[in-house]
């Protein structure tokens, strides 16, 4: 199982419902590809491949949440120095 961690607080929930749905798809279309049953294997795998997707998006959403919190607090720092030294 992900860590949610790699999730914004906010997205940790709805993250782990997409792992749950991911899990959920993946289990029946392996079965359904067992069974022959290529056209609803295929719809789960559609459905693996969305819940992938919205979790890459929140997962970018905190890649993007704290690259802006670093350059925030470099900012912060020079300004820091800046007001030091004049």
């Amino acid at each position: 199982m992900a860590k949610l961690s790699m999730f914004l607080s906010k997205d940790q929930e709805k993250a782990d419902k997409q792992l749950a749905v991911y899990d959920y798809n993946f289990m029946h279309a392996a079965r359904y590809v067992a069974q022959g049953e290529f056209e609803k294997a295929a719809i789960h795998h559609r459905n693996v491949a969305n819940a992938l997707e919205e979790l890459q998006r929140m997962k970018n959403s905190r890649s993007a949440t704290d690259e802006a919190r670093s350059l925030l607090k470099q900012i912060e720092k020079q300004e820091t120095t800046r007001r030091n030294w004049f």
